[in-house]
């Protein structure tokens, strides 16, 4: 029997020898995955072994396919100007591969390379060689007679069930208007008998409908579903090189276009898509954004390529209450509020500190101290004990002066002078109930909450905790970390909301004393129709539970769980905001490892 060294060696070997053969042939390649993650291998690895695997469970277990008199009709236009011949070929022969059949094509190129298509009725070339994109678009888009149409670029790349899936996606619910799924990078290539080859990496495993996350980056892809009559009635495509479909997206959802997930990875980008211009997005989102009345918003490129920042602006200078439970620990708290005061440009704040029984001498004396300095310091007296985060929270919230409440843990420390700014600006959009933020460990690279996901370990846990800014990360994680975007639930270590709406809620429920209240009190705001904003723009230092050890009775940690399931069965079993073909027993946003 092999030595366990001989095995880790064996998987290590095989692993790369599949990745480096694009993972095509790649049998087994589940086992493989979860051998070679845990020998040690490298995360890329490791994860394209688990795409692999995920692909190949795909192919055996594809969906039915929509039939009959109710089955969706698709108008395909598919743009080759400017592709060489044989790119164009390729590219038809991956549309007429299509497992799904309901479906038109509408193909526009030069007049220098005209492709010769199938004879068939659905089948049609348009001859043009005008230099906007958006007016050959709208061209062919003038004679598509489908329920959908769908635009593929020469950047686009087909599967076999990229039509199947979404329109599965429309057939499953009538009221769609938008479809769109997930997508990954295709590399294309020729074997030796000139057949192409295509070797898939890097998804996206996108969640549920999200316009916040569709004003930081164009999310659902070029490859959507849209429903015809709605693409006429918005006046078709506007020139706006690189970001036509962005725009019609927005500017259809807008207007309440019902939008559609289709599950799983349904087309692929190839790597040489040229970026965006600055002052193409721009224009875009500052047109949105006007029109969804934020005309004083500042656009600015993100923290990823392809990534945009909003930032709204204050209106007035509203009050915000910090509120921050503590007892004892003098270097913990005087750490945080000293933070906020020395390092704060946005100055209209109080702080209210919750004691729940401090008995440190020089932590009282420290209070009276900053009262001395500091008009806005100012300590509520709540001595409960068994300790209660909900009801330290709510006794800060009923003593608060601030029409905007901030409740922040002692632990934290604050790092940017713009942070509050920015929160208060996200929590004044009456669509918005809830603000968080990213928070990391005090290495300032390793990364403590950016959302909360439900479902992960069997109720919820910190998105993407323990990942590092550093490190390799996946295209989803990477697009999760980085961008604006909704979320289902933040961490209260430090969030913003309104004093309405949390009163509208009556806010942190007792009966969850110390552990899924902040989750609880989310989804109740979320439930009154508001949303939930995650913003990597504010980052916090977070050195987590220095003060307020959690609770060993781990009957109670139980029976907190069982309360938050009985109520919130569905989304911990289905969290819209969180791809449902990523692991649950993590908090990393990746694949799981399946044996075979």
């Amino acid at each position: 029997m092999p030595e366990p060294q001989d095995l880790v060696g064996r998987a290590k070997r095989a692993a790369k020898s599949v990745v480096r053969k694009g993972l095509d042939k790649a049998p087994g390649a589940a086992r493989l995955a979860r051998t070679a993650y845990f020998s040690g291998l490298n995360w890329g690895t490791t994860q394209q072994l688990a795409y692999r695997a995920w692909l190949d469970d795909r192919s055996q277990h594809a969906p039915a396919l929509p039939t009959g008199p109710g089955a969706p009709t698709v108008s395909v236009v598919l743009d080759v100007v400017g592709q060489s011949s044989e790119a164009a070929d390729r590219a038809i022969a991956r549309v007429l591969a299509q497992t799904y059949e309901n479906w038109d094509l509408t193909v526009t190129a030069d007049p220098t390379a005209t492709p010769v298509l199938p004879r068939s009725r659905r089948h049609r070339v348009l001859v043009n060689d005008t230099a906007s994109t958006a007016d050959r678009l709208n061209a062919a888009l003038e004679g598509c007679d489908s329920d959908f149409v769908v635009f593929v670029g020469p950047d686009d790349v087909l599967y076999p069930d990229t039509f199947a899936a979404l329109a599965t996606a429309v057939a499953g619910d009538p009221g769609a208007d938008i479809a769109y799924g997930g997508d990954d990078v295709a590399t294309l290539a020729m074997d030796r008998r000139g057949i192409e080859q295509v070797t898939r990496r890097d998804p996206f495993f996108k969640p549920d409908w999200n316009p916040e996350l569709l004003h930081s980056t164009p999310y659902l892809g070029n490859v959507t579903l849209l429903r015809t009559s709605l693409v006429i009635a918005a006046g078709g495509l506007r020139d706006l090189p690189g970001a036509e479909l962005w725009d019609l997206a927005l500017r259809l959802t807008r207007g309440g276009a019902a939008v559609v997930h289709a599950d799983g990875i349904v087309a692929g980008r190839l790597t040489a898509r040229p970026p965006m211009s600055a002052r193409t997005a721009t224009t875009v989102l500052s047109e949105a954004l006007a029109a969804e009345n934020s005309p004083s918003c500042t656009v600015a490129p993100g923290h990823l390529p392809g990534t945009w920042s909003v930032r709204y602006p204050v209106v007035g200078e509203p009050l915000v209450s910090i509120v921050i439970p503590s007892k004892n620990a003098l270097d913990v708290v005087s750490r945080c509020v000293e933070s906020i005061y020395s390092t704060t440009a946005y100055r209209a704040f109080e702080v209210v500190l919750v004691d729940t029984g401090s008995d440190d001498e020089a932590v009282l004396a420290w209070y009276e101290e900053m009262a001395k300095l500091h008009e806005s310091f100012r300590v509520v007296d709540w001595p409960e004990k068994p300790f209660s985060y909900a009801n330290s929270c709510n006794a800060g919230a009923a003593e608060a002066r601030g029409e905007i409440l901030l409740m922040l843990n002692n632990d934290t420390e604050v790092l940017d002078p713009s942070w509050l700014e920015v929160m208060v600006a996200e929590v004044q959009r009456p669509e918005v109930g809830i603000v968080g933020c990213l928070l990391l460990y005090p290495d300032r690279l390793t990364v403590q909450h950016a959302g909360i996901g439900l479902g992960i370990k069997s109720v919820a846990g910190n998105s993407l905790s323990g990942l590092r800014l550093d490190g390799k990360l996946s295209r989803t994680q990477r697009l999760m970390l980085w961008t604006r975007r909704s979320t289902s639930a933040v961490t209260a270590a430090c969030i913003a909301v309104r004093k309405t709406v949390y009163d509208e809620v009556s806010g942190f429920d007792p009966e969850l004393r110390i552990t899924f209240n902040d989750v609880d009190l989310c989804l109740r705001v979320g439930a009154k129709g508001y949303r939930i904003v995650y913003t990597p723009d504010v980052r916090l230092l977070h050195h987590e539970s220095k003060t307020i050890a959690p609770t060993r009775d781990w009957s109670e940690l139980y029976a907190a769980g069982a309360l938050f399931r009985s109520r919130w069965g569905d989304l911990v079993a289905h969290d819209p905001q969180m791809n449902r073909h990523l692991a649950r027993t993590t908090t990393s946003y990746r694949l799981p490892f399946h044996g075979r």
